[in-house]
């Protein structure tokens, strides 16, 4: 029996993925056609109204609420998430801090950009010395080591999924003589602890979820009763509430970048419905062109040692020249696709939110 072929459409999408990763699309033709799923999504979940739009908000929120509290862990991909942390330290700089940078002025390099968003966090956390601390979704620890190095009678404590994070945070404590330092290696949906916290940081992690009241719920669990705070930091869109899934056929970038529909993106008013079990103290708001200039800076980066790269990937992963060249070209185009997103009519549609919780 012959094999169906694939339709046209969903053939033109495969064979532009496999012309991705071997960079035969130029940049300028990424970016394009970025655009172009950009503004497909916005015509796409866009209302006539304002009522049909709210509508399309509350209608999103509820169905969050009837779901698991997130539907990845079984499809991530080991090579995007379980990153060498000198690759890592390539892009992002020393710090690795995988999130957005604070680009108060021109002239400040994407490493001292890391360094103001943090210092933004613990101003906006209210965190004194002698609090103790919980990160959630960690990563390499930026905020745990920022943290620790400026309050050494805070007690730090950091989740990471990641068995290579976790190692990369202990060897920096100990380069650091840190010792109010403890990593967790958990999935933080399953994780169970007695332990409460003064302060509670959640940065780019709720989009993996996808029943923000459990998740909001399960964090109330850990924080203490008194004065305590939750700081969440979040991407969304300033109008928009949807799953990160195919559009269409024609649909090349999500389910490129990371599986479909395992993501969510809220609008900026999404998690204000989510009060069950915490309350907004605060709310402000970043523009989006301070992600987009971190992506750009991480490109340049990325480039400057791409052979470096790729042997890191290589030696990391045990794969062959040619996949860690298919890898890190992967990584070229997370940079640029995130970069036209968040810079998108100037930072105005997809932004920043950082929201601070105290619990009921």
């Amino acid at each position: 029996m012959a094999t169906e072929a694939l339709n046209p459409k969903k053939e033109a999408v495969v064979d532009l993925w496999k012309r991705m990763e071997l960079e035969l699309v130029p940049d300028e033709e990424i970016r394009k056609l970025m655009k172009i799923v950009l503004e497909k999504r916005i015509n796409w979940d866009s209302k006539p109204s304002h009522h049909q739009q709210l509508a399309q908000t509350l209608d999103f929120t509820k169905s969050l609420r009837s779901m698991k509290m997130a539907t990845e862990i079984e499809t991530l991909d080991a090579k995007v998430y379980e990153t060498p942390s000198s690759f890592q330290q390539i892009m992002c700089g020393e710090s690795i801090k995988e999130s957005s940078g604070l680009f108060t002025d021109e002239t400040i390099s994407v490493e001292e950009a890391h360094i103001k968003m943090l210092d933004l966090y613990c101003e906006r956390a209210h965190v004194k010395d002698g609090q103790s601390i919980l990160d959630l979704g960690c990563g390499h620890g930026s905020l745990v080591l920022h943290v620790a190095q400026k309050h050494r009678n805070c007690n730090v404590t950091g989740v990471t999924n990641s068995l290579s994070q976790k190692e990369f945070i202990v060897e920096q404590c100990k380069k650091l003589h840190l010792s109010n330092v403890e990593i967790i290696l958990a999935d933080v949906t399953t994780l169970e602890m007695e332990a409460t916290f003064d302060r509670v940081f959640v940065i780019g992690l709720i989009e993996h979820m996808k029943n923000f009241e459990l998740f909001l719920r399960k964090i109330s669990e850990w924080m203490k009763q008194d004065d305590s705070l939750l700081f969440l930091e979040n991407y969304f869109h300033i109008n928009l509430a949807y799953h990160c899934e195919q559009i269409d056929e024609e649909d090349w970038y999500n389910g490129y970048i990371f599986p479909s529909g395992s993501m969510v993106m809220p609008s900026a008013s999404c998690l204000l419905y989510f009060q069950d079990d915490v309350s907004v103290v605060h709310h402000w708001i970043l523009s989006g062109s301070h992600f987009a200039r971190t992506f750009e800076e991480w490109l340049k980066r990325i480039d400057s040692k791409i052979d470096e790269i790729k042997g890191i990937f290589e030696s990391f992963y045990g794969i062959s020249k040619e996949e860690a060249a298919k890898l890190t070209n992967y990584w070229r185009v997370f940079c640029i696709t995130a970069a036209e997103m968040f810079g998108y009519n100037h930072g105005e549609e997809w932004m920043i939110s950082h929201l601070l919780f105290n619990k009921n």
